[in-house]
């Protein structure tokens, strides 16, 4: 699931939030399913009816990878790069920070924060919170 940063009406609502860091994920006004990334349809009841809605910005890892080698210098390795699955069922990837990449495990309790990414800006990442 890829975001394009730029130029896109469906993710524009998602990338505004970040930078006034809040997670927001569609929410489809019919089936009241949380899902992403943003799409034209509701992808479980295909409904044009959504909108966006902030989240708890609470979850689980997934699954996950360690990346070694970088796509170019702007990233510093080792990072971890995460399926996180959110409280309300719905999962995005992201980045997971604050312990050592060999510290993450999949069903980690994670809480969003946000930083600045070197290619996106203000964007959300995730890191290790106590299990509530």
């Amino acid at each position: 699931m890829t975001l394009i940063r730029e130029g896109s009406e469906l993710t524009e609502p998602f990338w505004a939030a970040a930078a006034e860091d809040r997670l927001v994920r569609p929410v489809c006004d019919r089936c009241s399913r949380s899902f992403f990334s943003p799409q034209v349809l509701c992808p479980w009841c295909q409904s044009a009816s959504w909108s966006f809605e902030t989240s708890s910005g609470r979850g689980s890892v997934y699954s996950y990878t360690i990346v070694h080698r970088p796509p170019s210098s702007d990233f510093v390795a080792p990072y971890v790069v995460a399926d996180v699955e959110m409280d309300e069922g719905w999962r995005l990837f992201s980045w997971i920070v604050g312990c050592a990449p060999d510290e993450v495990r999949s069903g980690m309790r994670v809480g969003v924060i946000f930083g600045d990414h070197p290619t996106m800006g203000r964007a959300p990442y995730f890191a290790p919170v106590e299990h509530t």
